[in-house]
């Protein structure tokens, strides 16, 4: 089932040309990789998806309500002064129940410092608990930008457990990261953005790690 569709996005940011004729879907379950270099658009398409930016042409279709998304876009907003489970709690859902943050807190292993205030967290704290942020109320779709960085690598390999048992439960995810040696352990397809276009959607199980470090490359080249 699509869970959203794009077709012929168009966006302008400060009088610049961002995205032009984008056009893509996901569907429910899958995990998509959004990979481009720095500048492609990655953040903006994000940001438009999730109507923080207005589109000048196009449409993005949504077969779920926008109030079942999740994300976490650049840096997690945090108030330094409340605790990480705080957090939580501002961000559940009013027909959610405490539950819904013991899952969270368990599947990404928060506990160790969840009820520290954010002024003592280390970046790869803030970040485990942005992405805890966006997985709260069993969200339909969430979209992820750089969610990695920062983490060791227990964290990373947390982190992808956690998103392969949410996807599994029928959770889709569009996540965008520059460390692709996580990002292909875990992605279905990925989505080359070059010049604010897609200019590739790559099917994971049609190519293997040679050929897909290969086309990398010479896109990038």
């Amino acid at each position: 089932m699509k869970l959203l569709s794009i077709n012929q996005l168009g966006v302008n940011y400060h009088k610049k040309e961002v995205l032009k004729n984008v056009s893509f879907s996901l569907n429910q379950g899958e995990i998509v990789g959004l990979v481009g270099s720095n500048g492609a658009g990655k953040t903006t398409l994000m940001k438009a998806i999730l109507k923080f930016i207005p589109p000048n042409s196009g449409r993005i279709t949504f077969q779920t309500d926008i109030k079942n998304v999740g994300a976490l876009i650049e840096h997690p907003g945090l108030y330094p002064f409340l605790t990480g489970y705080e957090h939580l709690e501002l961000f559940l859902a009013i027909h959610s129940t405490e539950q819904e943050i013991q899952k969270v807190v368990h599947r990404l292993d928060l506990n160790e410092f969840i009820n520290l205030k954010i002024k003592d967290y280390s970046l790869g704290m803030k970040q485990r608990l942005g992405v805890g942020m966006a997985l709260l109320n069993n969200p339909q779709l969430v979209i992820l930008d750089e969610p990695m960085n920062g983490l060791d690598p227990r964290a990373n390999k947390l982190l992808r457990e956690t998103i392969l048992t949410y996807a599994k439960e029928g959770t889709t995810f569009l996540i965008s990261s520059h460390i692709l040696s996580e990002l292909k352990k875990i992605i279905h397809r990925t989505l080359l953005l070059k010049n604010g276009t897609i200019e590739q959607d790559i099917q994971m199980n049609e190519v293997n790690n040679e050929e897909f470090e290969d086309l990398l490359l010479s896109y990038w080249a």
